[in-house]
């Protein structure tokens, strides 16, 4: 050994085939994992688009829900303007019965 510590140890061949084969086995260990691992991506990128379409049907869905409780909030206010109208409306009609009425039995004609 020299006095400045760089001398490297002797390794022989056998060593650095040992370590070239342990580092083969760690490294096939590590493809087989992604293989796995790509398989579960591929799975999940699947998924994800099927997801992806219901969610976009969905979002569909509501708006035609959205569109149709617009719609009716439109009728209701129709409805209303037309319930609105209706009381004076049903006022005059029956101002007209009672005036018709009175005429009729005024002049006789009605009853009988």
């Amino acid at each position: 050994m020299d006095d400045w510590g760089d001398e490297l140890p002797v390794i022989n061949i056998e060593q650095v085939n040992q370590r070239f084969d342990k580092g083969s086995e760690r490294m096939a260990a590590i493809e087989r994992g992604l293989g796995g691992t790509t398989r579960e991506l591929g799975q999940n990128n699947a998924e994800l688009a099927k997801t992806r379409q219901e969610l976009h049907e969905l979002k569909q869905q509501l708006a035609d829900l959205l569109e149709f409780f617009d719609a009716m909030q439109g009728a209701f206010k129709v409805l209303r303007w037309l319930g609105m109208l209706a009381k004076p409306m049903a006022a005059i009609v029956a101002l007209g019965v009672a005036l018709i009425g009175a005429w009729n039995a005024a002049k006789g004609i009605y009853p009988k």
